[in-house]
């Protein structure tokens, strides 16, 4: 492998949506489905709005999951324009 073969892509907005979505439906995930956040509001003093902020976490998970859709859908539209570019 040559030194060109090696050097790596720059990172895009795609991509740091795709890893950030990635990372926010893996910190809400261990909040949702473990005791965890209940137990962090009950240290903190602050038990008493534990089910409310269970109901903020589905709509939580849902908007990482839709970020990292979009990095997708975008890394996707870019892949399919640059190869629609090289054809011409």
């Amino acid at each position: 492998m040559t030194t060109e073969e090696k050097k790596e892509k720059p990172v895009t907005q795609a991509d740091r949506l795709v890893f950030n979505g990635l990372k926010g439906a893996l910190i809400v995930t261990v909040f949702l489905f473990t005791p965890l956040l209940t137990m962090l509001l009950n240290v903190i003093g602050m038990d008493s709005i534990a089910p409310l902020m269970n109901a903020l976490m589905f709509p939580l998970l849902f908007i990482c999951f839709g970020a990292m859709a979009y990095g997708m859908w975008q890394k996707k539209m870019k892949e399919m324009q640059d190869k629609h570019d090289s054809n011409d």
